[in-house]
Order: structure tokens, then sequence, then C-alpha cells
């Protein structure tokens, strides 16, 4: 706890407002993304039913295949649906930011690893409706709840994948020609977060978005988002603290930014 709170001040202390970004491209993707705050009516239903699992009591049995584990085995404990929710979920404000990113970048394709119970994907596919999505989920209980909450949102066209992402990443991709958009939100280590971006790149192209949950959760996730921005196939990254965002444009100056968020 100690260690985030000193990497927080850390990232404050180097981050600047969208007035000082004198990068077209940038600018305008934090005013249509990061600082849009319409309230849209899919969040009417989206908030209720993220408060509903949250709230739950029901209790199940999960399993963790990322930073939660302490050794190389999973770690599979029995705890309340609602803890879950919460722990492995977003706040209100990221989650209507995840929406807002999906709203404005309109991806035709889609990669979630870590569905959990599906909150974020729910946020991620409801503007884009026709786009194909698949989401993986190392444990199977977490993977049927969001199949659940997908029907409930009235979401279609998401396939959710159902095991450890070192097992199943490599068939997962060969179901896409091309990757428009990834978010990263499963394993929190170093080596296995490179080895995903590794792979997925190669499906990538100028207007691919990659996204990266808890860039500074851990020393090792910062070392993770530093070779990430250094790789010669990105073009522009924007840290938000609590989000990597990674850009693959062509015909920019490679530019890494620290935003106000």
């Amino acid at each position: 706890m100690l260690g985030q709170i000193f990497r927080y001040l850390k990232y404050r202390t180097k981050a600047k407002n969208r007035y000082k970004i004198h990068s077209p491209f940038a600018y305008g993707f934090l005013n249509n993304v990061l600082r849009e705050k319409k309230y849209y009516d899919d969040f009417k239903i989206l908030d209720s039913l993220t408060r509903e699992l949250m709230e739950s009591d029901k209790i199940i049995e999960t399993v963790d295949y990322g930073a939660g584990g302490k050794g190389k085995e999973p770690v599979k404990y029995k705890t309340t649906l609602g803890k879950v929710a919460k722990r492995r979920s977003h706040p209100l404000k990221r989650l209507h930011l995840l929406y807002n990113l999906s709203a404005y970048l309109k991806p035709s394709t889609m990669l979630e690893l870590g569905t959990a119970v599906g909150i974020s994907s729910m946020y991620l596919k409801k503007p884009v409706p026709e786009s194909k999505m698949i989401t993986v989920e190392g444990c199977p209980v977490l993977a049927s709840i969001a199949r659940e909450n997908f029907r409930k949102a009235g979401l279609k066209n998401i396939d959710v994948i159902a095991g450890n992402f070192d097992e199943v990443l490599d068939d997962v991709l060969q179901k896409f020609d091309k990757l428009d958009f990834v978010f990263f939100d499963g394993n929190h280590k170093k080596e296995p977060t490179l080895d995903y971006f590794n792979k997925c790149v190669e499906k990538s192209h100028p207007g691919t978005v990659f996204l990266f949950d808890d860039i500074h959760w851990s020393g090792e996730m910062e070392q993770a988002w530093e070779r990430i921005k250094a790789d010669e196939r990105v073009s522009v990254t924007m840290d938000i603290f609590w989000f990597g965002f990674v850009f693959f444009r062509k015909g920019i100056a490679k530019q890494d930014f620290v935003v106000k968020y």
C-alpha cells in the first residue's frame, strides 16, 4: 500500500493537464475520452447491474491465476460475489471512461484479458453492439457469471473463453484477422504482461489501441510499462496512473504523455 501511494505521488509530480499537451492527436483524445462528461442512457442499465453485483452476498468459489496468486499455483478460495466484483472491477468513473473510449474508437474487434464477472466488458461492448468481442477469464465460475450478466445487459456477440491466459491466448488470437482494441486486465506480473503484449501486437495495425490496467500496481508492472513504452512498434503512450494507453499510429513523433486524471 505504501509503495503504491509513493508511486501515485510520483505520478502526480509528472502529470500535466490537458492545456499543457501540445500534440493535436493527444489533446483530441483527452477531450473526447478522458474529459467527456456526457451521461449516456446506457449507464442507467450498466450502473444498476454493476451496483447489484457489488452488493451481492452470494457465496462463490473462485480461482486466481494473476497477481492475487502468491506463488506459481493458482489460488482457490470461497468468497462473496460482491467482494469479487468490487476487487476485480473499477469505480464507476473509470467504467464510464471505458464506455467513452469504446464509443470514440468504435472498434470492430476487441479482446479483453481478465473478464472477472464481466463488468468492464459490458461498458466496452455496449457502445458498439455489432463489434466482435472475445474476453478471457481464468476462473470457469466467474466466466459463467459473466455470460449471465451479458444476457441481462442485452449484449450479444461476446465470446467468453474460460482458461489460463498462458494456455489459451495463442488459440484465441487465431480467431482474429486483426485487433482494433485490447484490454489487458488480468495477470499483473511483468513477464506475462510483456508476453501477452508481444503476442497481441502481431495482430495490431496503425489504428489499434491497447489499454493496460494498473500500470503502477507494483514495481514489476512499472518495469513492464517502461518496456512497452520503449518498444519501437509503439508510437504514443498515455499514462493516467490507473490505466496506460498504447497507440500504434504512423506519421507522428514518438511521445509518452503523463496526464492528470
